[in-house]
């Protein structure tokens, strides 16, 4: 009896080989192709005419903010102009969030969904290149400083308000701001903030489960030509190799200004800076392929399932093959598309991790429950 469930067991495993060898696409729809918020508000002579014209407005406001999510600012201009038609095209579908109707009017907001793989292979025709791998959550500590005081929770620090109010849709980078309670309080100083080593910052990471973190200033200066104010923005991340800051932007201060209007503008330029510095990092160029052979611990056939879900979610993945699977582990070929490092960044968002072992890559999954063969990935990543 014991020797047939063993016999079951090992004919069960063979079975699901047999059925997922051989080369899978990527066929998921990702978040990031997904454009939310789109505002369309058009009237013509019928109502039906005015929702259909509002629908092609919307379409085409979301490729180019999806072509703007994906590019660099220098790339955007390579893009060919589409017609409406090609860009339902690409479209996969959308959603209408809420609509108003009148007899001659349409107002609605939606959210336009394209075809991954469509949007791709468009861009590469085009020698445009994109980068569509999401960043795992920053967290940015928004610092003001003026007159020589540096702010951080104390109040006033308009720096702070504008990025509490979101507003980051369109960003491959997820931003955490801190709530600036008790504990907050308690785990980092302003000075800290400004000048402190990657282990001030470990506390308040910590308390919001992310890796990173990017220190935000704002500082009111004054020209010394014509004494003229301007603010300076600069950012800093704390890490190993701690390159200290960067200048991102200078916004001249006009007479009776609006202080919110120049912090808001101050967080896009923010938000660009860092987009387009995670997007040098992650950049396809070309549709070129390398395979890349990798062995994955899996505590089972569900955890291996799991595993296999997250890779096609991965747009430099392009396609995988099984070439055997165990009850331990699967041995699966990768074609990819960009570097290792690259694909490494995407694994890392799927909380995957990839790291070389006696010659072999290695894929783990990133878990409080992970195989034996996996013990110390998790705090070599981290």
């Amino acid at each position: 009896m014991i020797y047939l469930l063993k016999f079951k067991y090992l004919y069960f495993f063979v079975m699901i080989s047999c059925c997922f060898l051989g080369r899978s696409s990527v066929v998921e729809a990702n978040q990031v192709f997904k454009i939310k918020n789109i505002e369309v508000d058009e009237t013509s002579h019928t109502a039906i005419a005015a929702r259909e014209k509002a629908l092609e407005v919307g379409q085409r406001k979301a490729w180019k903010l999806l072509v703007r999510r994906l590019t660099l600012p220098d790339e955007n201009s390579q893009i060919v102009e589409l017609s409406i038609d090609e860009i339902k095209g690409l479209v996969q579908g959308y959603e209408v969030v809420r609509e108003r109707i009148s007899p001659v009017r349409y107002l609605a907001n939606l959210t336009v969904i394209f075809n991954p793989n469509l949007v791709r292979d468009i861009l590469l025709k085009n020698g445009v290149t994109f980068s569509e791998t999401p960043s795992l959550p920053i967290l940015l500590i928004p610092v003001f400083e003026t007159n020589g005081v540096s702010r951080l929770w104390k109040m006033p620090n308009p720096w702070m308000n504008v990025w509490r109010e979101g507003l980051y849709d369109n960003s491959l980078i997820p931003f955490i701001i801190p709530k600036g309670d008790f504990q907050d309080i308690k785990y980092l100083s302003a000075a800290q903030a400004i000048n402190g080593k990657l282990v001030h910052f470990f506390p308040i990471m910590k308390k919001y489960g992310v890796h990173k973190v990017v220190v935000a200033k704002v500082s009111r200066k004054f020209n010394l030509v014509d004494n003229s104010p301007f603010l300076e923005i600069t950012s800093r991340a704390p890490g190993v190799e701690d390159l200290g800051e960067t200048t991102i932007a200078i916004i001249k201060i006009p007479p009776n200004a609006d202080v919110n209007h120049l912090m808001n503008s101050g967080k896009q330029k923010t938000i660009r800076s860092l987009n387009v510095a995670w997007k040098r990092e992650n950049q396809v160029v070309s549709s070129v392929q390398q395979r890349i052979s990798v062995e994955i611990p899996i505590l089972g056939l569900e955890h291996w399932l799991s595993i296999r879900s997250k890779l096609r979610e991965i747009g430099t993945l392009k396609t995988s093959e099984l070439v055997r699977l165990t009850k331990e582990k699967a041995l699966v070929d990768l074609w990819i598309m960009g570097t290792l490092k690259q694909l490494d960044n995407a694994l890392q968002y799927k909380k995957l991790a990839l790291f070389e072992t006696n010659d072999l890559l290695m894929l783990c999954e990133l878990s409080n429950r992970m195989p034996k063969a996996c013990d110390g990935i998790k705090s070599n990543k981290n």
